[in-house]
């Protein structure tokens, strides 16, 4: 009976309402696809991502994706065929269109900011797995009925930041060594300097004795 009630609502939109009676999301990695669409961009590629996201438990991830399958899809509407097809490509493997087909996400409240699009494709894989793994720890239907609205900050307080690769962050290092090794170079001669100043000022300050005569 159980089951037949299940089904009886499923089929009258259980599914709808940001629940969901399977899995939606791959297991696989979308790695690639992404890096993929990074080298046809330019860095500075201007985008549009949410300043204001108030942070959820258990909304957050679903939101985030949200916004960045709206982004992608707008993108979509202004690219050229090999950056279309990339697009699309990424956008199949995140499976957003299924994700969001039923599931209607209110967010009248949320304010944007422009950045590049670097950042928005540093963004994609960790609210992505987040809500994965979330999912995974759910039992079916994985109820999401609670984030069909979604909650803002009163303030812009989310503004997102470049994430460094460890590489990146390796040469920052490196480099600010080597100019503070430059700069401690740079400070022995002054050091001697200061010290050959030092001897000739105190040795104009004591007068010369004569050295005695000797017949």
């Amino acid at each position: 009976v159980s089951l037949l009630l299940f089904l009886c609502f499923t089929h009258f939109g259980l599914g709808k309402n940001c629940i969901f009676t399977h899995h939606p999301l791959p297991t696989t990695d979308g790695s690639n696809r992404i890096n993929g669409l990074r080298k046809l961009l330019l860095w500075d590629y201007p985008v549009s991502v949410p300043s204001n996201l108030k942070p959820d438990e258990h909304c957050f991830g679903l939101w985030q994706l949200y916004f960045i399958s709206r982004e992608l899809s707008r993108m979509l509407q202004v690219a050229g065929s090999e950056l279309e097809k990339n697009i699309t490509d990424l956008e199949s493997w995140l499976n957003t269109k299924e994700l969001f087909q039923d599931c209607k996400i209110e967010s009248s409240c949320v304010e944007f900011e422009r950045t590049n699009v670097s950042v928005l494709l540093d963004s994609i894989l960790l609210p992505f797995k987040a809500l994965r793994d979330k999912m995974d720890l759910m039992e079916t239907p994985f109820n999401f009925s609670n984030c069909t609205s979604v909650q803002c900050q009163s303030e812009s307080r989310s503004t997102p930041y470049p994430v460094y690769s460890e590489q990146v962050l390796d040469d920052l290092q490196a480099s600010r060594s080597g100019v503070l090794q430059r700069h401690h170079w740079f400070l022995i001669p002054i050091s001697l300097l200061v010290c050959l100043f030092s001897i000739v000022k105190f040795s104009g300050r004591v007068p010369l004795q004569p050295l005695p005569f000797q017949v």
